[in-house]
Formats: C-alpha cells, structure tokens, sequence
C-alpha cells in the first residue's frame, strides 16, 4: 500500500467523507483496501507488552493500529507507541484541511489567472520565495522515489499556502472565505504550529489537538456556504 492510499484509509476510517476530495476511482481503491483490512486484521491492541519469550519481552513492546498496522520496538517506550496511536487520529485531519486549502487555492488562482497561475502570479517577494521552494524541493526529488506530487503547490507546506492567500487576498475575501484577512492570519498562527509538531513526528497536548479540530470546523465553515460556487 502506498503512502497517499494509506493517508486516504486512514481519513476513510476515521469518518472523513473522501469521496468530497477525492476521485471515483482513488474513492473505489480506498475502499477495497478498507474492505481487505477488516477480513485479514485482528482486533486492535492497546499498547502493551508482547508475548515473547520472557528474555526478550522486557525489551520489546507492540501497538496495534486499528486493522491496519502493527508496531513493535525495541527501544521505544509504552508511552511513546501510545503518543504513535494518538497521533494518528489528528493526522487525518491535518491532511485532509491542508489539502482542502490547496484545492481552493488551485481553483481560484486557476479560474482567475489561467492555467500557468503558478508561473505568472507568485511575483511578489514572499510569493517568489514559494515559487522558489517548490522548484528546489521538485529537483531535489529522488529518481526512484514517487513524486510528491503532480503540481508545483504539493511541494509546499502549510505556511507557504497560508501566503498565496493572504498575497492574492482579493481574490479570496470575503468571495470565497467569509471572515477578514486578520481572521485567516489568526487561523493560521494557531494551526501551523500544531501541523508542524505533528508532521515532524512529535504528540500534540489535548488541548492542541481540541484546537485542531476547532481549526478544522473553522476551516470548512468559512467555505460551506461557497463551495458549489468555487470554479
């Protein structure tokens, strides 16, 4: 299973309705997987000792991911696996608003500006300097390894999307996102810190993932009602 069909699996299991961002045949593939899952996976696990021999069972510990993914280490503790499971739940949620945010920026930026928008846009000089990133981060990209992905804004982080829509903010408030400039900079000083512990594989305190989710609601309630009237 590749890395993007496992995000998707995780976001499908988590309640997410996929089917909103994705295509009818990556929306099909999930669900196969999800289906092979739940008849081949054992119930899920707690974290907890495994039942090795009792010369080894000291050092090694497992953690069970619902039907999907099973974890064993050596040198990590209980906590940690636990913190591992934890993380996986806000993980779906952090992909599907950072790619919800990249689908609007396309859309827009597309209709307003033309297909080359990339190229013929990011001129100011905070804009340059993600235009500038995606290109490095594009020719840096292993031969062998899968692309990122197959436009230059899924080479760019959370913080870079954040400036394409506060650099071309005409043309998203209020027509596409109700709220002020200085609301989206507010939403995005509380959520990009988050993203980026949780995207370098750190855990996130209760309250930081509570203010995920809030971010998350925020997020699709500033776009609900324009939705069908985005290109």
């Amino acid at each position: 299973m590749s890395t993007e069909d496992a995000a998707y699996l995780i976001a499908h299991e988590a309640g997410i309705k996929i089917d909103k961002y994705l295509t009818d045949e990556q929306v099909d593939r999930v669900r196969g997987l999800h289906s092979q899952m739940k008849t081949t996976a054992s119930p899920a696990v707690v974290a907890r000792r495994s039942t090795t021999p009792k010369s080894t069972a000291k050092s090694i510990r497992q953690i069970r991911f619902p039907d999907r993914f099973i974890a064993t280490s050596a040198l990590l503790s209980a906590g940690k696996l636990t913190e591992a499971q934890e993380m996986a739940k806000v993980y779906p949620i952090l992909y599907v608003l950072e790619n919800s945010m990249r689908e609007v920026i396309k859309r827009v930026m597309s209709d307003a500006s033309g297909a080359d928008w990339w190229n013929t846009e990011l001129t100011t000089s905070k804009l340059r300097d993600v235009h500038a990133l995606s290109a490095k981060r594009m020719k840096s990209e292993r031969s062998w390894h899968q692309r990122r992905g197959s436009h230059p804004i899924d080479y760019v982080d959370l913080d870079d999307l954040g400036q394409i829509i506060i650099g071309k903010a005409p043309m998203y408030f209020p027509a596409v996102i109700q709220e002020e400039v200085d609301w989206f900079r507010n939403f995005m000083k509380e959520l990009a810190p988050s993203r980026n512990v949780v995207c370098h594989m750190n855990p996130l305190e209760q309250i930081n993932v509570d203010a995920v989710k809030i971010s998350h609601h925020r997020w699709e309630g500033a776009i609900r009602k324009w939705v069908e009237a985005l290109p």
